[in-house]
């Protein structure tokens, strides 16, 4: 994966079509996906595949546009199968953990350590205080966050990741980042 073969190379080089390009690309994100996860990608593979990200949304053609979001989709998947084999959890709750994560705008390394650290990715864990879930919420700063939200709503792993990645956005912004 450091180096691309020279067909390969003067294929791209070739390459005037955006189509063709985002083609090209998608056919090394998979693999870029599984390194960005396992921590074996330097910062300018990260910034490359970024880039093809970011590409897909300027695409105007549907097709070429709905091959991008599938190849998105699969390189999600590869990332949180790498995160649930990782942390040694059931694939469902480590799409959860990742999906509410960005959903927040968490980096999700920083949410699966929260959650690890909180309840030892135990849904139903209650504290001796009375936080429960995977991030040990209070059911009071739960209803602060999000009014109507019951204690048993905490127990169901959604809503707890959900609210408890608000809340941590939350402080995260009130204390800037710290």
């Amino acid at each position: 994966m450091k180096r691309i073969k020279p067909e390969v190379r003067a294929l791209c080089e070739r390459a005037r079509q955006p189509a063709l390009k985002i083609v090209l690309g998608g056919a090394l994100m998979v693999p870029a996906a599984v390194l960005m996860a396992s921590g074996n990608m330097d910062l300018a593979q990260q910034d490359r595949t970024m880039a093809f990200r970011s590409g897909i949304e300027m695409v105007t053609d549907p097709v070429t546009r709905d091959w991008g979001e599938r190849t998105l989709q699969r390189e999600r998947e590869l990332v949180v199968a790498s995160f649930a084999a990782e942390f040694k959890i059931p694939v469902p709750l480590a799409g959860h953990i990742h999906s509410a994560a960005l959903a927040e705008n968490i980096v999700p390394r920083v949410a699966f350590g929260l959650v690890q650290a909180e309840s030892s990715f135990r849904p139903r864990a209650v504290s001796p205080v009375g936080a429960v879930g995977l991030t040990q919420l209070l059911p009071s700063t739960a209803r602060w966050m999000k009014p109507g939200t019951t204690r048993s709503d905490l127990m169901t792993p959604e809503t707890n990741l959900r609210v408890g990645f608000k809340y941590l956005r939350y402080l995260m912004d009130k204390y800037e980042g710290d």
